[in-house]
């Protein structure tokens, strides 16, 4: 009777043992999916500040009031012109006519792992008075020469978690909360979060980095030395 425990338990083990490794191997695909992903957002808004002088910022009416969001300015840089054209650039994301066209999210807006409501994202950039997505600036873009603390030292956009997931056509992202701007990342992976960079890159941040670390690289104009991303 021992030896046929013992041999159950052996089994049990060796098949966890199995297990581990490969939940390791697809979360890692997974990660470079969604990598591939913040890739393709980063040349898109590259292109656009190529052919613009800006980065794209939420569209507003006259009176400065936002209506959609960068994501909608940036779909003919992400061969999905022939929907940017559906939309009405005068009309808020929940207009009667704009609303309809939440259901056509492109995939390149969809984490691998995100669980959200259809037509959310969770490709996210930090809105503040000095992040890359500043609110105030009624449509205006940050230009490249205004990230003077460095376009590899700060981020553009970062794939936060489920809970912060926002209709991919709204304008509103993520307002980072400087006491633990982490937080709000970490979820769809154990050990961390991705980030695109402002020069193009994406790089895995783990999760030991530090409220003061990840608040300068989240900053475009605070003059924060950063020394070492984890």
């Amino acid at each position: 009777m021992k030896t046929r425990f013992a041999f159950c338990l052996a089994l049990t083990t060796a098949a966890m043992l199995t297990a581990a490794p490969a939940a390791q191997d697809e979360e890692l695909r997974q990660r470079r999916k969604s990598q591939n992903n913040l890739k393709q957002i980063g040349l898109a808004m590259h292109n656009y500040h190529a052919a613009n002088g800006k980065f794209p910022a939420d569209v507003v009416d006259g009176n400065g009031k936002a209506l959609l969001s960068w994501r909608v300015l940036i779909l003919p840089y992400i061969e999905q012109n022939n929907l940017y054209k559906q939309f009405k650039l005068d009309e808020a994301w929940d207009g009667d006519h704009n609303k309809k066209l939440l259901a056509t999210i492109p995939h390149i807006y969809m984490s691998p792992l995100q669980k959200a409501k259809e037509g959310r994202t969770t490709y996210l950039g930090p809105r503040g008075k000095d992040y890359l997505f500043n609110p105030d600036a009624k449509g205006q873009g940050r230009r490249i020469a205004d990230i003077t603390d460095g376009t590899s030292n700060t981020v553009m956009v970062v794939e936060a978690n489920d809970e912060k997931a926002v209709e991919w056509t709204k304008p509103g992202d993520w307002e980072p909360n400087a006491a633990d701007p982490a937080k709000d990342l970490l979820g769809h992976f154990h050990d961390g979060f991705n980030a695109l960079f402002c020069d193009g890159s994406v790089r895995f941040i783990n999760k030991s980095i530090n409220a003061k670390t990840l608040n300068a690289i989240l900053t475009i104009s605070g003059g924060e030395v950063v020394d070492k991303i984890p």
